[in-house]
């Protein structure tokens, strides 16, 4: 028979341990839960912001270009990609394109937020729930290159209005030296 000390000892070891088992346990649950919930939140911001992304599926630009030279980008953009422009139509505080292209419905939104500052939001829909968020970026990109087109075009109109260019087009791909007045009319001669 155990003595009255060696069942006491084996009680309190019995108890310490389940102490500890208790408290391991409780430990690792609290350590757990916090890296789980650091885990969630740390992957709940990465995945939110690429779920804002495709859910929303907006891409956003403001120029610091006026309402008229964002429009005239917009359409010279549209035709660049062949979009087939079904409405455009003016809201309370700006104007909506709307177009297709293979099975995207494209929304363009300008929104003048001032005399020289115009916010362009493209969405580019596959569906209800589904959207091109590459597309409608791509399509920003375009309009912000248009308005280059569109620069050039106002520069060369100024230009021809002033009467410092007799003819109004501009000359592509030939090199400098064959263009009008752009030979030099001195002669060579060797030394």
């Amino acid at each position: 028979m155990q003595t009255l000390h060696t069942q006491t000892a084996h009680c309190l070891y019995a108890l310490t341990r389940m102490l500890a088992t208790f408290g391991a346990a409780i430990l690792a649950l609290a350590l757990l839960n916090g890296c789980a919930a650091l885990a969630v939140s740390l992957a709940g911001a990465g995945a939110g912001a690429g779920l804002s992304h495709q859910l929303n599926g907006t891409a956003s630009r403001t120029f610091t270009e006026p309402f008229s030279k964002v429009d005239a980008a917009t359409r010279i953009a549209s035709k660049r990609m062949y979009l087939e422009v079904d409405e455009v139509a003016s809201t309370g505080s700006g104007q909506v394109t709307r177009a297709r292209v293979s099975n995207l419905n494209v929304s363009v939104e300008l929104e003048p937020l001032s005399p020289t500052l115009t916010r362009v939001n493209v969405v580019a829909r596959k569906d209800l729930l589904r959207v091109d968020g590459a597309t409608a970026q791509e399509i920003v990109a375009q309009i912000e290159r248009s308005l280059a087109v569109v620069d050039l075009a106002e520069a060369a109109d100024a230009a021809a209005r002033a009467g410092k260019i007799d003819n109004a087009k501009f000359i592509r791909d030939e090199p400098v030296s064959t263009r009008k007045n752009g030979t030099s009319n001195k002669k060579k001669t060797s030394i």
